[in-house]
């Protein structure tokens, strides 16, 4: 899958920085994460963005943040949720 940057480049879609991103936050927000969760989120993220895009494989940076959202906010993970919105304004 591909990604459409911010800026309009296009790059291979890297589910690690999804990982890493979501680390951050939890680093952030003061919450310990385990990695079976961790890797939980990452693996919802990915499928979802999968189910959406499975015609086209390409997706956007804003769809990707807005499925991290979207899968944080399902499973609870409020506080993250919260550090992760505060960085990527």
């Amino acid at each position: 899958m591909n990604i459409v940057k911010k800026d309009g480049r296009i790059e291979k879609f890297n589910i690690r920085k999804v990982k890493t991103s979501i680390e951050n936050a939890a680093r952030d927000s003061g919450t310990m994460v385990n990695e079976s969760d961790l890797n939980i989120l990452v693996n919802d993220v990915e499928k979802v963005l999968l189910k959406v895009r499975k015609d086209s494989l390409v997706t956007s940076s804003y769809e990707v943040i807005g499925t991290i959202f979207e899968i944080l906010k399902r499973d609870g993970f409020n506080s993250i949720l919260r550090a992760y919105v505060e960085f990527d304004k």
